[in-house]
């Protein structure tokens, strides 16, 4: 009997790839309510060639390396046919590789800074520093510089959901930590918390964004706002919060438990 199971390959992104990256990052987080308070009259054409820009990997000097560390842009591939046939991408995962510890000096330095050359016309840089920008710094206060793999995105196509695509992008970047015997590390939103804590992701700290309170924004019926993550560190998730959840997997031994 032939295999149902979808066909999911994972492969470096390449320039012909910009296109499907796009949009699938822009179709994934557009109900998601920071999202669209980051960019209050939707993602402009700017802010989406911005990224298509800066998502991809730039040359680096020895010493930019040294600081900023190696990035692996991914896709997942999905093929409806099996291996054989015709392959559409669904899912892609952005990944900053440190091999050696950074110096107090060098970690230190880091500071997220939002610019409108980077993110476009119409975004809303006080809510990108307020929501991203604070993440970074919680993880990189957190990290201290340590040697690991982070996870900066994972995006996956609404439409193309449950197919395993997300799943194997987080088992390739777990592997090459594993093999590097190194940590992983991540932020991640409400939806993607459980998928994370199944690969062995451990709770670290919280950001909880007091959504109603500062932006006047409720929740939708229906909306996740990580309610049931991370409470066991953090506590319950007040009403009108959304909470996202730094993590960190430790070095998975070869035939250790996931």
């Amino acid at each position: 009997m032939a295999s149902t199971k979808p066909f999911i390959r994972v492969r470096k992104a390449e320039l012909a790839d910009t296109d499907a990256i796009v949009r699938i990052h822009y179709e994934a987080f557009d109900d998601d309510v920071m999202n669209q308070l980051m960019y209050p009259g939707g993602a402009t054409e700017a802010s989406r060639k911005r990224f298509g820009e800066r998502v991809f990997p730039r040359p680096q000097s020895d010493e930019e390396l040294a600081k900023n560390g190696e990035t692996i842009l991914n896709v997942a591939e999905y093929f409806p046919e099996g291996p054989d046939g015709p392959g559409e991408v669904v899912a892609f995962s952005k990944w900053v590789l440190h091999r050696n510890p950074r110096t107090e000096e060098q970690w230190k330095s880091e500071d997220y800074v939002p610019t409108v050359e980077n993110f476009g016309e119409g975004a809303d840089l006080s809510v990108i520093n307020a929501f991203i920008g604070e993440l970074n710094r919680k993880q990189r206060d957190h990290a201290k510089g340590e040697a690991a793999l982070f996870l900066g995105i994972l995006a996956c196509s609404p439409d193309r959901q449950r197919l395993g695509a997300g799943s194997a992008l987080v088992k390739w970047g777990t592997d090459l930590a594993d093999s590097l015997r190194l940590p992983t590390r991540l932020e991640s939103s409400p939806v993607g918390y459980a998928v994370y804590r199944k690969f062995g992701f451990e709770d670290v700290d919280v950001l909880d964004m007091k959504v109603k309170e500062t932006w006047g924004v409720t929740k939708e019926e229906g909306r996740y706002w990580g309610e049931n993550n991370a409470v066991a560190l953090a506590g319950p998730v007040p009403e009108g919060v959304m909470r996202s959840v730094i993590m960190r997997r430790p070095v998975k031994r070869r035939g250790s438990a996931a």
